[in-house]
């Protein structure tokens, strides 16, 4: 009986510290993503010098019925930086965006025409170097 009680107590500690290493994940990830700065151009004020990462592409502007469980799989344009090229990434630069019709929506989303959707964005991912 005592085995099995500690192996009950080491098993929540494991998950403790699984949780807790999940958050500080999302903490950083989330910094990281808030100082990332997105321009049309290739000029970024105050950054004259950069290094291209490569491509990002992911959803910039989400209708409202994308709050759902089912939006997990559509990540954000950020967030998609990050997840591609890591901590890395300071600014995305030549953005544009495009409407991608969706069946999902059920006519609740944005809409183009008369399909409805959502907005995805493509750009250049940056790292910034001194000046």
């Amino acid at each position: 009986m005592l085995i099995l009680v500690v192996l009950a107590i080491a098993g929540c500690t494991e998950v403790k510290q699984e949780d807790a290493n999940i958050q500080a994940r999302n903490a950083a990830e989330d910094a990281a993503v808030k100082r990332i700065v997105v321009v049309e151009g290739d000029q970024v004020p105050g950054h004259p010098k950069y290094t291209e990462l490569g491509r990002t592409q992911g959803v910039c502007m989400r209708a409202a019925w994308y709050d759902d469980d089912s939006s997990i799989d559509r990540i954000g344009f950020k967030h998609a930086a990050y997840e591609k090229y890591g901590d890395k990434v300071d600014a995305i630069i030549k953005v544009n965006s495009f409407f991608v019709p969706d069946n999902q929506s059920n006519g609740n989303g944005m809409e183009a025409g008369s399909a409805p959707g959502h907005l995805n964005c493509q750009g250049i991912a940056v790292h910034f170097e001194p000046n």
